[in-house]
């Protein structure tokens, strides 16, 4: 039985490539042949390897996916990863050739780092081996052409990982500091007199609305980051376009975020303080959200409109 993936057909070079190649065809007559016992006794054992050198990583994974609200999507980008990989699959047979050097590079040198990992505690860099290793046995397994068409699917894991704390603050410290000041401008600006103070705004009657790190923004940069990748990724629009789509993450986050902590600062001006918590904020989020994506559909219509043009 010939094991075959499914992927785009050959790019230019890629067909001369296979030709060139040598082929490996799997078969399982009850692994008889002692080549193909050593061949897959070294997966089962690489396997084995791999679940215990890097289940910390996947009790990290779990416990930042459960317990931050920063990583809640952690348990989407592996399944979004699939989808993209059902994508390829489907559009075309990529053979099994070569890729076992490689594979056993990628394997060994994730090895190596998270061995390290283990002396000096650095789960950021752990999780980043998880994903080399992962490349590596796919690599050994259906060569080095199949990881060459799959790679986005492996690429979009990056964003299930956490990032380190003192990464994550050195981000969330000045988008914290620019959202409270942006907003007390808007809502100076629209005539609701506010105090700001570092993150701290106050609005009439005393009442305080403080910029927290967790309604930095940081979350809505990673969930916008990861969809306009995806969305590039997607488009067979020039290389130009998928670049702005891409780097427009960030205003868009940003004014998601604006838009969330001045909604919030209206709602306990106008109706409530009590409003601004719980049930409510979260539904804030959620509105804002769709602002967001309102924003990337608006700017993917404008880009459209210029392309035409050209």
């Amino acid at each position: 039985m010939t094991v075959i993936l499914q992927s785009p057909p050959p790019r230019a070079g890629e067909a001369a490539e296979i030709e060139a190649g040598e082929s490996r065809t799997l078969n399982f007559p009850g692994l008889k042949n002692p080549g193909e016992l050593r061949y897959w006794t070294g997966i089962v054992v690489c396997l084995v390897l791999f679940v215990w050198l890097f289940w910390n990583s996947f009790v990290n994974f779990y416990h930042h996916w459960t317990t931050d609200e920063n990583y809640s999507h952690g348990f989407l980008v592996p399944l979004i990863s699939l989808y993209f990989a059902s994508q390829v699959y489907r559009r075309g047979a990529t053979p099994i050739r070569g890729g076992t050097k490689l594979g056993c590079v990628l394997f060994a040198a994730s090895m190596v780092v998270q061995l390290f990992t283990i002396v000096v505690p650095l789960h950021f860099v752990a999780d980043l081996a998880l994903l080399v290793a992962t490349s590596g046995l796919f690599a050994i397994l259906f060569g080095s052409l199949a990881l060459r068409r799959y790679w986005f699917a492996f690429f979009f894991l990056i964003f299930m990982i956490p990032l380190p704390v003192a990464l994550y603050s050195m981000i969330a410290s000045p988008l914290q500091l620019l959202a409270s000041r942006v907003a007390a401008t808007v809502m100076n600006a629209s005539g609701v007199p506010v105090l700001r103070d570092g993150n701290k705004m106050t609005l009439p009657g005393g009442t305080q609305l403080f910029v927290a790190e967790a309604c930095s923004g940081v979350r809505q940069l990673t969930g916008f980051l990861a969809l306009t990748t995806a969305v590039a990724y997607l488009s067979t629009r020039p290389i130009w376009y998928r670049i702005v789509v891409i780097m427009s993450a960030f205003p868009i986050a940003l004014s998601a975020n604006i838009a969330r902590v001045v909604l919030t600062g209206f709602v306990m001006h106008f109706l409530n303080p009590q409003y601004a918590s719980g049930a409510f904020h979260t539904l804030e989020g959620l509105l804002m959200m769709g602002f967001g994506l309102l924003l990337l559909n608006l700017e993917c219509w404008v880009l459209h409109q210029v392309i035409s043009r050209d």
